[in-house]
């Protein structure tokens, strides 16, 4: 099975009856299958404003990134989290717009996405997927 197919099985399983269904793998190829899909629908910014506030989630992405060999892929998302280092959902920022002007004035983000577009289908024909 492709890695794809095997990331979207899973994602879709996680969907229908729950990811505390998932074992400990699974959950982890899930992370990487709900990046991708953020990234695909809203950008590497959607990604962080719907997951940022979820403890733990994008740490988890970047680990599981990295032990199915997306060593690039983790590099780049790892260095988009630097970004929000001091984000806090009680900041005075008052809007997602108002906490990217404070955190990437000089929009990082942007460029970051871009570098991650460049990667050839996010490097999952070399990963440990299988």
């Amino acid at each position: 099975m492709a890695p794809h197919e095997k990331l979207s099985r899973i994602y879709d399983r996680a969907l229908s009856v729950g990811v505390e269904s998932l074992s400990t793998d699974e959950r982890e190829l899930y992370l990487i299958q709900d990046f991708i899909i953020e990234l695909e629908m809203g950008g590497l910014s959607g990604y962080f404003y719907n997951r940022l506030p979820i403890k733990g989630q994008i740490p988890g992405a970047v680990v599981a990134m990295r032990k199915y060999g997306l060593d690039e892929l983790a590099e780049l998302v790892g260095e988009a989290l630097q970004i929000f280092g001091p984000y806090a959902e009680s900041s005075s920022a008052k809007s997602w717009s108002e906490v990217l002007q404070q955190l990437d004035p000089g929009s990082r983000l942007a460029v970051i996405e871009e570098r991650i577009d460049a990667i050839d289908n996010y490097g999952l024909h070399k990963s440990l997927i299988t």
